[in-house]
């Protein structure tokens, strides 16, 4: 674990009070920066942040068990037990320290930049940006979905002075939310991937949605860009706002003539894509092992990206081939029943009628002598408002057109589609997925494909690690 920063630059940066004198803050050195006291590193710094179900505070002491080099802590934090190795930095508000921290991480350093938002597909474009960027040089990137109010800042935060490049995921539930994080980011190119009906519950329609991610062109530097999806229905309205927002540098990505950077051709089948893509001007061919036309067309916008932060698109192309998707989003497993495996197709971090539509339909294509049948199993989809019966019972439909044999559903939403489905279809419904869980394992054959997807807060999540720890291949 390499210095990432020393106590005293700490201090300076959040304007703190140490229990160091300033000597000792010069020598202490920190590795890595963590909110969670469960899962840091030794000489971490431990940042208690105050939440509104949970105050960090109280986990400071276990944090210095845990092997906390500091923490930074609010005036008035009064630690018991901690004795001389419990290095304490005090300042107002913790969450406002970070993200002084974090905007200090970014001065400091001379990486080239790009933010990265959109409904759907900002963590797996996330993903292939950083591991594209690691060909042409050192990468930071957001782990997981940090892309909230205190996952910017604290991605920012550990971020190495010396990288060459940085990638970070912005997201959103409500407008304004986007807008401080960009300007914190302040990157040199910002990637919109789509905008579809996610959160529309906190929306009045799509529009707005899209007003919501442009406000991620507030923070790009001057003489930066912007990749926006030229298929999606809003993409002149992204256009304005960038326009607006006096950014030169827009780059158009997609299936659409003129794009910049095109898909041209492409092989899409259950066991990933080949494809050729014109590239701002340079021709592109790339392999990626998840199915799906969507996930291509993002990475042909996120190779977009690597050329304008000035990587080595060749070498980042053939960086594909070897990407594995994010946890809950598209994993793969296959699992074993006493009469012989099955597949298990891990959707379960998240869902939106966009998705939901994909996934369905990447499913429909596990076909062959190998797979006897092709199971959904589907939990809620949150957060869409006054047209979210609609939503739902448009996955009936859906259903009835591909080649899916059986679903199983959890919630109630998903529960009035379930009545839709023909007999023949109805696999089962519990009213969450633990209920699920037990309705599933005892209808599956050796054989069957099982995609399970819904909405984090479906907690769809369960149903994939019980048949993980229950049916080990």
């Amino acid at each position: 674990m390499s210095d990432l920063w020393t106590v005293a630059e700490i201090v300076e940066a959040v304007q703190g009070r140490c229990s160091l004198d300033p000597e000792q803050q010069r020598s202490c050195k920190i590795g890595s920066i963590s909110i969670d006291s469960r899962t840091l590193e030794r000489g971490a710094l431990y940042v208690a942040i105050q939440g509104v179900s949970q105050d960090g505070h109280k986990f400071v002491d276990p944090a210095f068990q845990a092997g906390a080099g500091a923490a930074l802590v609010k005036e008035g934090f009064q630690a018991e037990g901690l004795g001389e190795s419990g290095v304490l930095i005090y300042v107002p508000d913790t969450l406002a320290a970070l993200e002084a921290l974090g905007r200090a991480a970014r001065a400091r350093t001379g990486a080239k930049i790009i933010a990265v938002t959109g409904s759907a597909g900002k963590t797996g474009t996330k993903e292939a940006l950083q591991h594209m960027l690691e060909r042409s040089g050192p990468t930071h990137a957001s782990v997981k979905s940090f892309n909230n109010h205190w996952g910017v800042p604290l991605s920012l935060a550990r971020m190495p002075q010396s990288s060459d490049f940085g990638v970070f995921e912005v997201g959103m539930n409500h407008a304004g939310e986007i807008e401080p994080l960009s300007k914190m980011i302040t990157p040199d190119a910002a990637l919109i991937t789509t905008v579809a009906p996610v959160h529309i519950g906190h929306f009045a329609n799509e529009e707005e949605i899209a007003d919501a991610k442009a406000e991620i062109f507030a923070g790009v530097k001057p003489g930066g860009a912007v990749v926006l999806p030229a298929d999606n229905r809003h993409y002149q309205r992204l256009v304005g706002a960038a326009q607006k927002a006096g950014i030169e540098q827009i780059i158009s990505f997609g299936r659409a003539e003129g794009a910049q950077a095109r898909l041209l051709d492409g092989q899409f089948d259950r066991e990933g894509s080949v494809v050729r893509a014109d590239i701002l001007g340079q021709q592109v061919d790339f392999k990626i092992s998840m199915p799906g036309e969507h996930i291509a067309l993002n990475f042909v916008g996120a190779l977009a990206g690597v050329s304008l932060l000035g990587g080595d698109v060749l070498q980042a192309a053939e960086a594909l081939e070897s990407l594995e998707p994010p946890e809950g989003r598209g994993g793969r497993y296959e699992l074993r029943l006493p009469d012989g495996p099955f597949l298990l197709i891990d959707e379960s971090y998240n869902a939106n009628p966009a998705s939901m539509e994909v996934a369905l339909k990447n499913l429909s294509m596990m076909k062959g002598q190998a797979y006897c049948r092709r199971i959904a199993v589907l939990g809620d989809m949150l957060e869409l408002g006054a047209r979210s019966k609609a939503y739902h019972q448009d996955i009936a439909a859906q259903v009835a057109n591909l080649d899916v044999d059986l679903v199983f559903a959890a919630g109630p939403m998903m529960g009035e589609m379930f009545e839709q489905l023909p007999l023949e279809k109805q696999g089962g419904y519990g009213a969450t997925s633990i209920d699920l869980c037990s309705l599933v394992e005892k209808k599956l054959q050796q054989g069957d494909v099982v995609m399970v997807k819904g909405s984090l807060g479906s907690q769809m999540g369960h149903i994939v690690q019980r048949l993980k720890d229950n049916y080990k291949a």
